[in-house]
Order: structure tokens, then C-alpha cells, then sequence
């Protein structure tokens, strides 16, 4: 078999994207998948949340209180397999005052309970090549 289209994927990261602007914590956790690998990376160097009990409480720590939210881009797509499936978008991180970050996103998501959950998301922020390169350090190649 082969990935397929899927419009229940894509409606699970719109899921994601709506708990994870409710500022409410529990609604947070239950956007994501319970078993093993649940993480995320963030855009900044060493962003991120190796575990769901970790992520959630990040979330709780931080995302009700700045007020953050996070906006669908103009065309999530979601794929599927079985209960296996992946979304890519390009969404954007807003604060209360209109600022926004442009970020892409790639999300692993998993079926339970016939609900389509958040297993892993990587977050970048898209920077020209010539501004990501760096001066060599130390003995690194």
C-alpha cells in the first residue's frame, strides 16, 4: 500500500492547531497520541520536548500565558496509511499583538480512538542558505 490523500489527517493537525490555541493544557494533551515517541522540535537551536509529559508541561508553563497562537497555513495536507499518517503546512506562531513568526511544519500523526493524534512535529523557520551558513569551530570539519 501507499500513502494516501487524506482529509482526516489534515482535519487532525486543524485539531492540534485549535487545542494548542485554547491555552487550556488538558485540551492540549488531548491532541496528542499516548504512546511511546510523542516529542517536538521548535524552531530555535535546542527547541524542543523529547516526551509528551514533557511537552505538555511546556505548554502549560508558557503557551496560556504569552498568549501565543498558532494559525493553519493556506493549504494543509494531510497523508495516511492504516492508522499511520503525516501533515506538512506552513503555519504561523502569532502574539496578541499581531507579530508573527512564518514557520513549516512536518507532523507525524497516529489513529486512536478514531481520532487522528499528534505523535511527533518538527517546527522550522525558513532562512535563505547564504544566512544559515557559519564559520567553522574548532576541530569540528
Amino acid at each position: 500500500m501507499a500513502m494516501k490523500s487524506s482529509a482526516a489527517v489534515a482535519g487532525g493537525l486543524a485539531e492540534f492547531y485549535s487545542a494548542y490555541c485554547s491555552h487550556d493544557p488538558e485540551r492540549f494533551a488531548a491532541a496528542l497520541a499516548t504512546g511511546d515517541g510523542v516529542s517536538v522540535i521548535g524552531t530555535a537551536p535546542g527547541e524542543g520536548r523529547p516526551d509528551r509529559e514533557s511537552w505538555i508541561q511546556g505548554y502549560a508553563g508558557s503557551i496560556p500565558e504569552l498568549g501565543l497562537r498558532l494559525e493553519a497555513g493556506p493549504r494543509p495536507l494531510g497523508y495516511a496509511e492504516g492508522s499511520a499518517g503525516f501533515a506538512v503546512d506552513q503555519p504561523r506562531f502569532v502574539l496578541p499583538d499581531g507579530r508573527f513568526v512564518p514557520a513549516r511544519l512536518t507532523a507525524v500523526l497516529q489513529e486512536e480512538g478514531g481520532e487522528w493524534k499528534i505523535v511527533h512535529v518538527h517546527f522550522s523557520v525558513g532562512t535563505p542558505d547564504e544566512d544559515a551558513f557559519q564559520e567553522p569551530e574548532g576541530d569540528r570539519p
